[in-house]
């Protein structure tokens, strides 16, 4: 979907930002650039859309070399969500989703309802918000509306530029686990930002861990954990790599492992139960918190099986020897 082939930026006075860079990035995966301040990992998102552009090599997108397009009409097709949001200020919040498909020329009734849709789907009531400004949302309320304005005109590419960094550790986490749900709806490729090494194991499919412009590594989140490429990498996960490696597994993942089969499902959906993308921590606390031992597992709104507390201290003991 997109390619970076012999990426290289240096910029004016001769900072070289980014080397020789050469990945690819399937179609419907987030792949997240993950460093230390300078690493080059924003600089190598904002290429994509040619805010930033490359001293020399090229990045293609559905096979279109980016250089020979539009720069405007290249940044329209593309989601962009940032840490600061960027809301207009005086626009409402309806207004500022509004603002690429009123660009596109799209017709007003489908505006009005692809944003009562998108409010929906990151979690806002569209009744509610649509004529608020933006100094009368929250923190994460703000952050919502931004990811619902990147996604405004269905492109197919979203760029996110550490968009969850400013909030609090608790909204944080809260937005973390609701893009991850979302993302099994839009289907999106995604380049995702972050300096936060826990943060990349969560939200990406693969990680590409960038030094002084250069990739020291590109794999899974478990390769990466599991398997660091060289002194470097393995110092940037510190003495953080069992509560890392238990991050890299999720529910989803060790269904097969356990041989769960779907059995009974419970009447209704309980209120004590285990997201198909919970990771194996998640699993821990959820089990702490219920004090049962079993709890269904849920996939969306789709009853996948139950998990037993012993099988999933199984699968702990497991990657702790791994680790």
């Amino acid at each position: 979907m997109i390619a970076f082939e012999r990426i290289n930026k240096t910029y004016p006075g001769g900072t070289v930002a980014v080397r020789d860079l050469t990945l690819t990035v399937a179609e419907g995966e987030t792949l997240v650039l993950l460093g230390t301040s300078g690493s080059g990992k924003t600089t190598t998102m904002k290429m994509v859309n040619r805010l930033i552009e490359p001293t020399s090599g090229q990045i293609r997108i559905a096979g279109q070399d980016i250089m020979v397009q539009d720069a405007v009409t290249l940044r329209r097709g593309i989601g962009y969500a940032i840490q600061h949001i960027g809301l207009f200020p005086h626009m409402t919040v309806a207004e500022n989703i509004a603002v690429v498909p009123k660009l596109l020329q799209w017709p007003g009734q489908k505006i009005n309802s692809r944003i009562d849709e998108l409010l929906s789907m990151v979690g806002v009531d569209p009744d509610e918000f649509r004529g608020r400004l933006p100094s009368q949302l929250s923190g994460g309320q703000k952050q919502r509306i931004g990811v619902a304005r990147a996604l405004a005109a269905d492109p197919p590419v979203i760029l996110m530029d550490e968009p969850f960094g400013a909030l609090d550790p608790i909204t944080r986490e809260q937005l973390q686990n609701e893009f991850l749900d979302l993302e099994s709806e839009i289907k999106k490729t995604i380049i995702f930002v972050t300096h936060d090494i826990f943060e990349a194991v969560k939200m990406g499919d693969r990680i590409a861990l960038l030094h002084e412009g250069v990739v020291q590594q590109l794999g899974t989140p478990r390769e990466i954990v599991l398997n660091p490429a060289n002194e470097f990498v393995s110092d940037f996960l510190g003495h953080h790599r069992f509560q890392l490696s238990l991050l890299t597994k999720t529910i989803r993942s060790i269904l097969r492992e356990l041989q769960i089969t779907p059995q009974s499902a419970p009447a209704e959906q309980p209120t004590d139960f285990l997201p198909a993308r919970s990771t194996l921590i998640d699993a821990l606390d959820a089990f702490q918190a219920a004090s049962q031992d079993s709890l269904p597992v849920y996939d969306a709104k789709q009853f996948q099986g139950w998990v037993a507390r012993h099988q999933l201290f199984q699968v702990v003991a497991q990657v702790m020897g791994e680790a």
